[in-house]
């Protein structure tokens, strides 16, 4: 039966990508933000789904169990306020530009050839670290639900999203993104219901696990005070600059309908996270054999233990729905970098949105099946690697993105050295140094604040770096571009 349903979903997103394909056409609007008409029910799920990725749902749990309740807040609260300042200073600034990606933001606002080059190669690098997250949990899924072999289950579900993804391009990923993100809230909700009822007394379980697991409610039992912080600081500031997030805000039909999208996606994130937290991990550590457990096994213990196989069918679907969601979705990221981001504005300028979309549709295979030859060998903690690539684009991305839509006095030599002097001092910390998990994001977005304004204010903007800024904030007395009424 779990079988059955999980070759089921395979199927339908599949036949999602070959049906968004008729569609694209070859068209760069269609291929890489969905023709700009995403509706706000759609978005919504859609913004959903980019974000609560494998890690949400299934390593979550292990996660909040073996390092701790405050851990997973930090991470969800961060996510909280993230999905705000996105709605209010990102969404409307970006949809005045009208382009595609976070790099024809940058190239839009500053015009610097360092940038144009870095930005994307950045994006790549993080996205394919954060793929190979997302794929290490369909392997598990594979080998804990399925019975089959772990490699066996990356390379299957790997090159599944590869093919809906190179098919039907954003229109696919988004069209599958509403399926996933519906499949995710309901059952995630339906698992901490029969979770709940699954033991005798939920306030006996709880107690019982804040004295057998101290980590799980102290802070400081199980990590560092500044991994808690890390973490925040690593989700509040990586949506604004989340390349696969901001596509969802240029595919959205207005402004408007954006920003609704990001705050009713906010609550639908805090469905899934509260009932993992406070409801799931609470019940799973009651599991006979949960000491001997790896920390992202202990999910589908749980749901072996409490759910029939209908339903554990269709809890290994929502998770990998999660997987696949997210990591289409930055596999998206990546193969507009490459086609867009330095095919087309760095290395053929001439280009036709025909060749476009062929380097594109070839770079998604590339990269995808790149990040399933690394994800053969797992990390330990998924949820970990995850934030590690978030924070190393928040690292980046933050500074220049935020200053260079709300600080006129923000040159293009003040956001490149920014950009670079962020992502250097992320990776010199985090391989370089042994700093608590998820603070190295606390000393690279300083560094690339500093360095951005110091290096801005050792000279000045030119008049059309002006323009644009006035432009993107709306202060321009021309219409805006992009079409945003």
């Amino acid at each position: 039966m779990t079988l059955i349903m999980v070759l089921g979903y395979f199927v339908v997103t599949v036949l999602l990508g070959w049906l968004a394909k008729r569609r694209v056409r070859q068209s760069t609007d269609q291929f890489f933000i969905a023709g700009r008409a995403v509706g706000t029910f759609t978005n919504s799920w859609a913004f959903l789904a980019t974000l609560a990725s494998g890690g949400t749902i299934m390593a979550a749990v292990g996660m909040t169990l073996f390092l701790g309740l405050p851990y997973t807040v930090s991470l969800a609260a961060g996510a909280t306020l993230g999905f705000a300042v996105a709605a209010l200073l990102v969404a409307r600034p970006l949809r005045r530009v009208g382009n595609y990606t976070v790099p024809d933001f940058f190239n839009e606002r500053f015009n610097n050839p360092l940038i144009r080059v870095a930005a994307p190669v950045i994006i790549v690098i993080a996205s394919a670290a954060y793929m190979v997250a997302q794929l290490t949990g369909s392997g598990i899924i594979a080998n804990a639900i399925l019975g089959w072999d772990y490699k066996l289950g990356v390379l299957v579900t790997g090159l599944i999203f590869v093919l809906y993804t190179s098919l039907g391009g954003f229109l696919s990923v988004t069209w599958n993104d509403v399926l996933q993100g519906v499949l995710m809230v309901v059952m995630v909700a339906t698992f901490a219901v029969v979770a709940y009822f699954s033991v005798p007394s939920f306030g006996d379980v709880y107690a019982r696990t804040i004295d057998e697991f101290p980590s799980y409610g102290a802070v400081g039992g199980a990590l560092s005070n500044w991994s808690y912080i890390g973490g925040f600081v690593t989700s509040a500031t990586s949506i604004c600059v989340l390349p696969h997030v901001i596509m969802r805000v240029y595919s959205a039909r207005s402004t408007r309908s954006a920003r609704l999208s990001l705050n009713y996606a906010m609550i639908l994130y805090g469905v899934i996270v509260l009932s993992v937290a406070f409801v799931l991990t609470p019940v799973a550590a009651t599991l006979p054999n949960i000491a001997e457990l790896k920390p992202d096994a202990v999910f589908f213990a749980l749901s072996a233990s409490v759910l029939s196989p209908a339903l554990q069918g269709l809890m290994a679907a929502a998770v990998l729905a999660a997987v696949m969601s997210t990591t289409a979705g930055l596999l998206m990221a990546c193969n507009s970098a490459i086609g867009n981001d330095l095919y087309a504005r760095v290395i053929n300028p001439r280009a036709s949105s025909k060749q476009v979309v062929r380097v594109s549709t070839v770079s998604t295979w590339a990269v995808g099946i790149i990040a399933i030859l690394f994800a053969l060998n797992p990390p330990e903690f998924l949820v970990v690697l995850y934030v590690a690539a978030v924070g190393f684009l928040a690292s980046a991305f933050f500074a220049p993105m935020i200053l260079g839509i709300w600080w006129p006095r923000c040159t293009s030599i003040g956001a490149a050295a920014g950009m670079v002097a962020g992502a250097g001092a992320f990776l010199a910390c985090y391989l370089g140094l042994d700093l608590p998990n998820s603070s190295e994001v606390l000393i690279g977005i300083p560094v690339s604040i500093a360095v951005t304004v110091l290096a801005s204010l050792t000279g000045r903007p030119s008049a059309r770096e002006q323009a644009v800024v006035a432009r993107v904030r709306g202060t321009a007395t021309a219409a805006p571009r992009g079409g945003d009424h």
